[in-house]
């Protein structure tokens, strides 16, 4: 049992170490926010957002409208104010402006815009945040480039107006927008706008605030109103943070005294400013959904309300101001998010992504990370789960299992999600730790059950041909059961001289003799994985097969037949009394293998046109004085072979042409010395198909004086020298006619 267990809790432990340290790299971190937040979100569907925040949009219908012109920041600023002043009437919390107001006019519009701002005396407005190359000298006097996050502010009218200033800076497009800034460290921890308009917003709390925190005991106003004066809300969220960050175990004290402390209003807005000063400086977005998901009103329609209208939709909200659109083809100011639609573009808005922020602040339901801890014990007992799940079961079981598991998994992730914003990871558990280890769990199965087949071929291999010993170990037939049919090549070779030799050697001699020659013929075939499927004299046939149409099988079947020829002609160098000359053809087809015979015996064999054919491919060579001849199906799908074409025959007993190539010797040195045959015969025979006898004869005849013994040269001379005198008929396409064997 120990020993059962073992492999299954080595690639158990390895699967989740794995997918634990996996899930710490950027790149995977990167496809899980990518991808599984991604599908986390679309699976979940959209949520109702605060009914706390409302966005007044600046949009195309405003602008038609109201007759203004489509660049939002020229819009006139006394429509600013009218708005301010009818959000203020209403009772509006807090204004937010994602409306940055660079520059003064001259035109004296800005003063009532300022004055509305002072007048509500809850409006914060945009700072603009910009990265500057700065050009640094370094200690060795080299110039450096750095980047430098700078903050421009709007207008001094209307920054001494507003109740603060604060930036909100996001990635534009391609970069997903899945994070936001509470406090932006690069500029010394200032708070964003979506944070500072959650604190206007929640000041109704600040005295109870500053009792459940430490902070009482800081130099901090004791009311709202006197820090709003001094030092300011910049300055106090500043220091605030500052303080929070000091002590990183102030939160769990926080909580436990709001849950004893029953006299304590607005418990809701206290955990959340709490939950807000504390931890990471970012935290996720929690998307209601896609664009417009938050209530959105036009520009031109807040204008438009009564008093009585406008109290129902803004009093005591949070009121986003910016630029919105509600098609894709106007959309400005817009950022990539996990509800962008990849074949429409449309994306969301700055405004509305910052206003998803103060709801998130408000509800405290930004998507929160298991967290690193967390993740690390999940994936590693994750992996662990998987490995061994794919090692002790059976492959179709462990398939399902998987399955039921993934889909569990991806289950508890989406509940998990949709009820407590806990982001689960997806990437790294149901793929990269599934389908690697499935599929070494696969090949690590096919390996064993492989060498119970190698075990069971040694015993039998001494008996029975190797295929139909495979055959026994997979169980696949019986004795006489029927054959299978499976696409190969067959490689039929045949030596020249046997019969002389059989005279003059003794029986003893000639089988040792014998035994020399197909040992060096039958490793040439088993080294590119052949199979003997039979034995004749001096005749031999190997197939490589497969059930289905493969060149791996074609390649292997002539690297072994160009390993056959000069192993064979190494051999008869070596024996200069005795020689086999060997020829060998090569055809490929479909065949049958199987146990052909009746009664007590049988024989395991291939049958099939192909194997008769290949037979008459070998005899072949004695027309054209060549070795190895292969047909066109043999020579399918490979491109690196040295061949060159001997043309369309009909074959001794056969009714259908075939095209014949000359296998050649592809080694370097064999390939520089044709080079020049093989052009001058290629361009012979292209003369030859033209039907231009004479001058193909010419063409030949130049070839035979260079180099005599080339055979197909000397076949197609003499064909063309016939047909000068005898030209075949009209009709005639080329396929010539073998009579003999």
């Amino acid at each position: 049992m120990r020993g059962h267990l073992k492999a299954p809790l080595s690639i158990a432990l390895i699967n989740g170490i794995f997918g634990a340290l996996l899930f710490v790299t950027p790149w995977v971190s990167q496809l899980e926010e990518e991808f599984g937040l991604g599908w986390l979100f679309q699976l979940r569907g959209a949520q109702p957002p605060p009914e706390q925040v409302a966005l007044v949009v600046m949009d195309t219908e405003s602008m038609k409208v109201l007759g203004l012109e489509r660049l939002h920041r020229k819009w006139p600023r006394q429509l600013h104010a009218q708005l301010i002043r009818k959000l203020s009437t209403a009772g509006a919390t807090v204004i937010a402006f994602d409306v940055f107001f660079r520059e003064p006019y001259k035109d004296g519009v800005d003063k009532a815009l300022a004055d509305a701002i002072h007048q509500a005396g809850n409006v914060i407005l945009f700072r603009y945040l910009y990265k500057d190359a700065l050009q640094l000298l370094g200690e060795r006097g080299q110039m450096a480039t750095v980047f430098a996050e700078t903050m421009q502010d709007p207008a001094p009218i209307f920054a001494e107006a507003a109740a603060a200033l604060a930036p909100f800076a996001l990635p534009g497009v391609p970069v997903k927008v899945s994070q936001f800034w509470k406090f932006k460290p690069e500029i010394g921890g200032l708070a964003t706008l979506p944070t500072m308009a959650f604190q206007y917003y929640s000041l109704g709390v600040y005295e109870n605030f500053h009792k459940i925190t430490p902070l009482n005991n800081t130099h901090f106003p004791a009311t709202s109103e006197e820090m709003l004066q001094s030092p300011g809300l910049e300055s106090y969220m500043k220091q605030v943070r500052s303080l929070f960050l000091e002590q990183a175990r102030l939160n769990g004290y926080q909580q436990s005294r709001l849950q004893a402390d029953g006299e304590v209003n607005d418990s809701q807005l206290l955990e959340s400013l709490l939950s807000m000063y504390s931890g990471n400086h970012s935290q996720f977005l929690n998307y209601y959904g896609p664009p417009r998901s938050i209530h959105s009103i036009s520009y031109h329609r807040a204008l438009s309300m009564s008093d009585a209208e406008m109290q129902v939709k803004f009093k005591g909200k949070a009121v986003f101001v910016g630029v919105s659109e509600a098609f894709q083809w106007d959309q400005q100011d817009t950022f990539y998010t996990v509800y962008s639609d990849s074949k429409t573009g449309h994306n969301i808005s700055g405004v509305e992504i910052a206003a998803t922020a103060f709801g998130n602040l408000l509800q405290r339901n930004w998507v929160e990370p298991l967290g690193l801890n967390y993740e690390f014990m999940l994936l590693l007992l994750w992996g662990g789960l998987i490995g061994l799940v794919c090692r002790l079961l059976s492959v179709s079981k462990a398939v399902v299992a998987i399955f039921l598991l993934c889909a569990g998994y991806a289950m508890i992730a989406l509940e998990s999600f949709s009820a407590t914003s806990i982001w689960l990871p997806l990437i790294v558990p149901l793929f990269v730790q599934v389908l690697p280890v499935l599929f070494f769990a696969m090949l690590l199965g096919y390996q064993e059950a492989k060498e119970e087949r190698v075990k069971i071929a040694h015993a039998l291999g001494h008996y029975l041909p190797p295929q139909a010993v495979e055959d026994l170990a997979q169980s696949v037939r019986r004795i006489g059961g029927a054959g299978k049919t499976v696409h190969g090549v067959c490689l039929a070779t045949d030596a020249e001289q046997y019969t002389q030799l059989s005279e003059q050697m003794e029986p003893a001699e000639l089988r040792l003799f014998l035994n020399a020659y197909y040992e060096i013929v039958f490793q040439a075939i088993h080294n590119q994985g052949g199979i003997i499927s039979d034995v004749v004299g001096d005749a031999v046939l190997a197939l490589w097969v497969n059930p289905e149409r493969q060149t791996d099988e074609r390649i292997k079947a002539c690297r072994a037949a160009l390993n056959v020829a000069s192993a064979v002609a190494l051999f008869n160098q070596q024996q200069p009394k005795y020689k086999l000359p060997t020829r060998i053809g090569l055809h490929y087809g479909e065949v049958c293998i199987g146990d052909v015979g009746a009664g007590e015996h049988y024989e395991y064999r291939a049958i099939g046109d192909v194997v008769n054919t290949a037979a008459r491919i070998e005899g072949a060579n004695k027309y054209f004085g060549t070795r190895l001849l292969i047909s066109s199906e043999g020579l399918t799908d490979i491109k690196d072979m040295v061949t060159r074409e001997i043309g369309l025959f009909r074959l001794a007993g056969k009714s259908k042409e075939i095209h014949l190539f000359e296998l050649m010797d592809d080694s370097q040195e064999c390939v520089e010395a044709t080079a020049h045959l093989l052009a001058e015969y290629k361009l012979a025979l292209s003369v030859y198909k033209s039907h231009k006898w004479e001058e193909a004869s010419h063409c030949f005849s130049k070839i035979v004086q260079k180099y005599h013994h080339d055979g197909p040269s000397l076949f197609y001379l003499d064909l063309c020298n016939k047909y000068k005198h005898f030209p075949p008929d009209e009709k005639w396409e080329g396929v010539i006619d073998l009579e003999f064997k």
